[in-house]
């Protein structure tokens, strides 16, 4: 495994005219089988994302299409699906947050982090936010535009 993906990624590729296809496909087109770690947050990230209104305008799925187009995420060559964290994920997770003031994505930008963190892997994402994080190996993508 090369990198773990952020949901801000994949879900352009899953979303027919997404301001950030052109760019996450781009990079999607560089990985090979195995690479690309998708971890549970991200799933349920991609799958609230997809059924949301808000987010998806009149191109929002129900459930049930949601979920097959998640599934047919998982089923790429290029992803590995990652349903344990590594035993060195807690202290670093906790190495992330620790003397952080309050944020509302920290939580789960800091699991991420620390996933990659232990998996000694890429973060892939578009939220550079995740530069906060010391000694995280990031590929920061950039939006068109």
């Amino acid at each position: 495994m090369r990198c773990i993906a952020d949901a801000n990624v994949l879900l352009p590729l899953l979303t027919e005219g997404h301001a950030h296809q052109v760019p996450a496909d781009d990079w999607w087109q560089t990985c090979s089988d195995d690479d690309v770690g998708l971890s549970l947050p991200v799933r349920m990230a991609l799958l609230r994302l997809l059924s949301n209104i808000k987010v998806m305008g009149s191109s929002v799925l129900r459930p049930a299409a949601a979920w097959s187009a998640v599934q047919r995420l998982i089923d790429d060559p290029r992803i590995e699906l990652l349903d344990q964290a590594p035993s060195t994920h807690g202290k670093l997770w906790y190495g992330n947050v620790a003397r952080r003031e309050p944020s509302p994505d920290l939580w789960t930008d800091a699991w991420l982090a620390a996933l990659a963190q232990s998996h000694d892997c890429e973060m892939v994402t578009f939220d550079r936010g995740f530069r906060s994080f010391s000694k995280l190996r990031l590929r920061l993508l950039k939006p068109v535009g």
